[in-house]
């Protein structure tokens, strides 16, 4: 796998009331240039029906960290955390730019790739940046 190939990761984010009321099911592709992160929430007595997807685009830069937590040896969440919190706010189950997704299984293989895509991201957000501010010093 070259590490410009997209990842896709299905994910579910189970709610934090015991009536299943903000129950999140949605997608995560990390692309080339930014990160896809699409989401729904499930449909339940409360809201009736599925909602709407919505997708929110996120650059590399702003992805702060992310985490993958193992149980018995394979990957079962993802701890996504942006920094900017406002980019996730419409979330419900969002805590102050902090995503916490349950994998499906059917994604367990791509997770596996996922935390050598991110930190070959970050690198190249981190060099742009440090050139831009080397410029920026050298026109001063």
């Amino acid at each position: 796998m070259m590490l410009t190939d997209p990842v896709h990761i299905n994910f579910h984010c189970p709610p934090v009331d015991p009536l299943g009321k903000d129950f999140v099911i949605g997608k995560l592709r990390f692309l080339p240039d930014h990160v896809d992160l699409s989401w729904r929430m499930k449909g339940n007595v409360f809201t009736g029906g599925k909602s709407e997807m919505t997708t929110i685009d996120l650059p590399y830069g702003e992805i702060e960290h992310v985490e993958l937590v193992k149980k018995w040896w394979q990957i079962r969440k993802l701890i996504f955390r942006v920094s900017d919190p406002r980019l996730l706010g419409d979330i419900p189950v969002a805590d102050m730019g902090k995503l916490e997704m349950e994998i499906d299984d059917r994604s367990h293989e791509e997770a596996e790739k996922l935390s050598s895509l991110i930190d070959f991201k970050r690198s190249i957000f981190l060099l742009d940046a440090q050139e831009e501010r080397l410029k920026a010093m050298r026109e001063e």
